[in-house]
């Protein structure tokens, strides 16, 4: 049975400096993401699998974060050393952002 996983690439302004990939933040809500940004998405090109990505900007990012950090607070997960920490690259790497990838792939999670 497929399953589906979905990674971030964060690229900086500055030409030059490395891109960021993490996994999609826990923070976010993915369905309400793939509501608001969903129609950009672009097929990749995979053979097999349904693999697709979209792009926003850094501005957008850095909005869609703002949004949705209040919301998380309530979560207890948001009180761990982990969030934190992970809170902490998020807000450095959005604040430098020109444009940010969501890539959603599918791979085989063997549960059939």
């Amino acid at each position: 049975m497929p399953a589906y996983q979905n990674r971030v690439f964060v690229f900086p302004e500055r030409n030059g400096d490395p891109a960021w990939i993490e996994d999609f933040p826990l923070w976010w809500d993915r369905s309400a993401f793939f509501d608001t940004y969903g129609s950009r998405r672009i097929d990749t090109g995979h053979l097999v699998y349904d693999n697709d990505a979209l792009l926003i900007t850094g501005a957008e990012a850095r909005a869609w974060d703002a949004e949705q950090t209040p919301r998380f607070a309530r979560d207890p997960r948001s009180k761990t050393p982990w969030y934190a920490e992970t809170r902490a690259r998020w807000d450095a790497r959005l604040k430098n952002a020109s444009w940010v990838v969501v890539e959603t792939y599918e791979w085989e999670s063997g549960l059939d």
